[in-house]
């Protein structure tokens, strides 16, 4: 596993408007804490940290003042838009530790069960892990094309590298196969009949009539 070095800076905690300000010059601002070491403020070049996520970096080597230390990105803070990452949280960690993470879990596959009329519910978007630091894997994609009607995806049929465990219940479901409720038949109105109630309208209500009705 190849981990990525970046060069940060030390810096004093700020104000939002300064941090806005720097921003925009390009510069992230990140918090190093962990380890039972006083927390740290440094900054990171916003480009730097977007090339590594895009790698699906995990681990970071930060270089604080030309002293390394290994990371583990603990969390992400995004724009309104999702687009650029704003903040970052990194923990102190130790390559030969073993660390607990969530990973994401993605179906790959059709089911059968969906070819025979069902639906696929995945009912967990990610998954709690135990491995060592340097072993964290990816978003992890269990096959499901085999799955039946009726047939669940749990956490104990997961396929996990080797040193990896999962650490939520094996019994806990992670994609069913159900069969697809018919939706109840709507009823007709009789036209002169008492408490037949009007058509619901989907779409915008314009103001005059939303103020008629208030």
């Amino acid at each position: 596993m190849e981990i990525v070095t970046l060069e940060a800076k030390a810096r004093q905690p700020l104000g939002t408007r300064v941090v806005r300000k720097l921003r925009k010059t390009g510069v992230l601002p990140a918090i190093i804490y962990g380890h039972k070491e006083p927390p740290e403020a440094v900054s990171l070049t916003t480009h730097d940290v977007e090339v590594a996520l895009a790698h699906g970096a995990r681990i970071l080597q930060v270089s604080v003042g030309g002293k390394l230390r290994p990371c583990l990105i603990k969390e992400v803070q995004y724009d309104h838009l999702f687009r650029s990452p704003i903040h970052m949280d990194l923990t102190r960690v130790d390559l030969t530790e073993r660390v607990k993470v969530r990973v994401g879990v993605e179906l790959k596959g059709v089911p059968k069960g969906v070819s025979d009329g069902g639906v696929l519910d995945q009912h967990m978007g990610e998954i709690e892990i135990e491995c060592l630091v340097t072993e964290i894997p990816g978003t992890l994609h269990p096959f499901v094309g085999n799955m039946a009607l009726g047939e669940s995806l749990l956490v104990k049929d997961l396929v996990l590298p080797p040193g990896v465990n999962a650490l939520a219940e094996p019994d806990e479901r992670i994609a069913t196969v159900r069969e697809l409720e018919e939706a109840p038949a709507a009823a007709v109105p009789v036209e002169g009949a008492e408490g037949v109630a009007e058509p619901e309208r989907i779409g915008r209500v314009r103001k005059e009539e939303g103020a008629a009705a208030e």
